[in-house]
């Protein structure tokens, strides 16, 4: 790969190529020291953070299921206790009265019940809704219905019963006039397999649930319901557990937690081969990538050079840019000052001339001359008095170039002043042919300019491009908003100025113009307006098309809300 810009036009290394070169090879060497020293830490330390990390969320998804769980089995469970507390013992054994219930209550919680039933005090089944031959069975040795005697509510355990269909109840005690009496609902086993398995770990992962007995109390990847699960149980404690264990020959991650009062474990587990399978494959990728990424920083590390160099060269261009601009307003100033002092000393013996060339003309009247002698003399006054005229002029617009005049600056509204201005030119425009278009967007914002001064402008550029088209042409006055600034143009399809010109159109007394057409201050004078008011004028000109003056002036700043 070849880099012109590091060597001559002669292949000769230059003094600034041997700066690259030294600045590649040592931004090269710092950016790669610290990433082998990263790398090789990162290697040791990212499987050990990968299975932290993994096993950080294995309790955060535990912590939290096992949470959803206790919401899901607390409403089913306060489903049946409003049941029995609101609904009275006579009415629900009402075989048309309980299945009413059981509809609202299947309608409102899907996928919840499987069956209802009403049973008394010694355990006889008063009443049933559901797909099984429960009616008049006992449950009084069931130790769900004696653990519902004595603690008042519960969420069984899974367990087979007369139905032979693995299955929970939740069973909830009320008391009346005539004894207690049990409401008992059988949970739908399709709605809580589904809400444990909700939970996603993985591929080969799997979330269950285990009683007290370690049965699986839902189905598992390694056993059914009811089936040993094998699992070591923690201490019934309502904290999230998390070890690692063999199991049919591999490696597992497991994070327990207690729920429904401790009578469920929930866990999470996961082989241990499929949380670092990302590791393994980060470690070969991350070989690969690193010879990659080295030969990327040489890359990088020679644009960022090369592109540091540009900014180092554009900031010597505009510093000379900068430094030309202040010869020139240093130029300007001087030549300001050497114009005022030269006009006031043309004009005092113009002054003497206009007078004298009056006493001629009133010496000649009173003398009694021959008429054609007398009109030649007056004549030759008369041509007199029109030269000093045009040196009057000459000598006011040095003046004017020279004169520090105080500027008024205020925001103004663009549109009226230029129309304005276009009626004032329109006739002298009309008489050359030339179309003059102004166009000014509404909501233009209000600019930071002396409005007199703006006038003053308009019209020395106008009168230019007059001058440039001559007969017949458009000349266009535009403004449109540009950042935090205006920008106005003045736009002719003129003569256009030649590229040899384009850098002198703003110095004093350069002129274009025919001799005796102009004086060369009209642009400099525009030059030195808009500087003042902090704004920027540009020239762009092609010979034969037409010329565009661009000006940038400031917009108006905001004012202040406080009024401060």
């Amino acid at each position: 790969m070849k880099f012109p810009w590091l060597t001559s036009t002669d292949g000769q290394a230059t003094a600034a190529g041997r700066l690259r070169w030294r600045m590649v090879g040592a931004m090269l060497l710092a950016s790669a020291v610290p990433f082998v020293f990263l790398g090789s830490g990162a290697w040791l330390v990212f499987r050990r953070l990968a299975i932290e990390q993994t096993l950080a969320s294995h309790r955060t998804m535990a912590r939290a299921h096992a949470a959803a769980l206790e919401v899901y089995l607390a409403e089913q469970l306060h489903t049946v206790e409003l049941l029995a507390r609101v609904v009275p013992r006579e009415e629900l054994q009402d075989p048309q009265r309980l299945q009413a219930v059981f509809d609202a209550m299947t309608s409102v919680h899907r996928d919840a019940f499987t069956d209802l039933g009403i049973i008394d005090a010694s355990g006889a089944h008063l009443a049933y809704v559901g797909p099984y031959d429960l009616l008049g069975r006992d449950y009084s040795q069931a130790d769900w219905f004696q653990a519902v005697m004595v603690r008042g509510s519960i969420v069984s355990d899974v367990f087979l019963g007369y139905r032979q269909v693995p299955h929970s109840v939740i069973a909830v005690r009320a008391n009346s006039p005539a004894g207690p009496w049990i409401v008992r609902a059988t949970l739908d086993n399709r709605g809580l397999h589904r809400l444990v398995r909700s939970l996603e770990v993985g591929t080969e992962g799997d979330v269950f649930l285990v009683n007290r007995e370690g049965l699986y109390q839902t189905p598992a990847r390694n056993g059914g319901v009811l089936e040993p699960s094998g699992i070591l149980l923690p201490p019934p404690v309502p904290e999230v557990h998390d070890r690692r264990v063999r199991s049919n020959g591999k490696t597992l991650r497991q994070a327990m937690t207690w729920i429904n009062d401790g009578q469920w474990l929930l866990v999470v587990q996961q082989p241990e081969e499929e949380i670092l399978a990302p590791v393994n494959r980060a470690m070969l990728e991350g070989a690969v990538l690193a010879l990659l990424a080295l030969g990327l920083v040489g890359l990088v590390t020679v644009s960022l050079t090369s592109n540091l160099v540009r900014r180092v060269e554009a900031a010597n261009r505009e510093r000379d840019v900068m430094y030309q601009d202040l010869i020139r307003s240093a130029k300007l100033a001087s030549l300001g000052e050497m114009a005022t002092g030269l006009a006031h000393e043309i004009n005092n013996p113009l002054a003497i001339i206009s007078a004298e060339q009056t006493n001629l003309a009133d010496q000649i009247r009173e003398l009694n001359l021959p008429p054609a002698l007398a009109d030649g003399l007056m004549q030759s006054v008369a041509r007199c008095k029109r030269q000093v005229s045009r040196c009057g002029e000459i000598t006011a617009k040095m003046l004017q170039f020279g004169r520090k005049t105080e500027t008024v600056l205020k925001a103004t509204d663009l549109e009226p002043v230029l129309m304005d201005i276009g009626r004032l030119l329109e006739r002298r425009a009309r008489n050359q042919n030339v179309e003059l278009r102004i166009e000014v967007p509404p909501n233009l914002p209000a600019a930071w300019l002396d409005p007199n001064e703006l006038e003053q402008v308009i019209v020395n550029l106008v009168n230019n491009s007059l001058d440039a088209i001559q007969r017949g042409g458009t000349i266009k006055i535009s403004a449109k908003p540009a950042g935090e600034a205006i920008l106005l143009e003045v736009e002719d399809d003129g003569a256009g100025i030649p590229p040899e010109n384009l850098d002198r159109v703003f110095q004093p007394f350069f002129t274009t113009k025919p001799v005796g057409k102009g004086t060369g201050l009209g642009l400099a004078v525009v030059y030195g307006i808009v500087r003042g008011w902090g704004g920027t004028i540009d020239v762009k000109s092609t010979v034969g098309k037409g010329t565009t003056m661009s000006l940038r002036i400031p917009t108006a700043p905001k004012e202040n809300p406080s009024g401060a």
